[in-house]
Parts: structure tokens; sequence; C-alpha cells
């Protein structure tokens, strides 16, 4: 009898177990640096159907030619700072997307160095 509870508290416990959400949702990018204005992304990945502008920031995309699943994404603020965007996915539980500078200008349309741009994400 104690054996039987305690496999059926271990099915228990793995069956709650979860790696995350799964499903189509959305992908949350922040993009941070010194007065920030402008950046280009490049996003890589499998399933990923639009991208939308948080806030006033606006965002213009495009898939790259002969590179699938990769897209280039221009995000642009008439409010320099950090900016963010919604990338939606088939299925949250993918990995990435990878995401990677590719430039990005300050409010005064003044290049800045990639390196020093930062991007989070969060589903």
């Amino acid at each position: 009898m104690a054996l039987t509870a305690l496999a059926l508290l271990g099915v228990g416990g793995l069956a709650g177990c979860d790696s995350g959400p799964k499903g189509p949702g959305a992908i949350t990018l922040t993009a941070e640096g010194p007065s920030l204005g402008g950046v280009v992304l490049e996003v890589e990945g499998p399933g990923i159907r639009s991208f939308t502008a948080r806030g006033s920031a606006r965002v213009y995309s495009a898939t790259v030619a002969g590179r699938q699943g990769v897209h280039r994404v221009v995000m642009i603020d008439p409010e320099p700072g950090s900016m963010a965007l919604d990338v939606q996915v088939d299925d949250l539980g993918m990995e990435g997307p990878l995401v990677r500078v590719v430039s990005a200008a300050n409010g005064d349309n003044e290049a800045i160095r990639r390196s020093l741009v930062t991007i989070r994400s969060e589903r």
C-alpha cells in the first residue's frame, strides 16, 4: 500500500512538470541602448509568423531571400530609449528565436555600436 502511494505521488509529480508554454503565441523582444532611436535586427527561427511593435515604436519586416526562417526587422521609435516588439510564433515551446543586432542609431539618427545594444526576450 505504501509503495503504491509513493508510486502515484511520483507519477503525479512528473505529470506536473512543465517545460513552459507551448502552442501559438507571442515572444516579446526588448531592445535597449543609449538613446536608442532605431535598430535593425536579424531574427531567425522556425514558425515565425509576424512582428508587432509595442508603444510608440514602429516595425517593418521582410524575410531574407535564400535563408529559410530568417527575417530582417527594422524598429524605430520617435521617443529614444528602449523599444519592444512582439514576435508571433507557431509554438512558444520553440528554441530561440536567435536575434542579432545588424545596426543601430540614436534619436539623432547617428550610428551607435551594435555592442551597446542589448536584446531581452520574454515568453
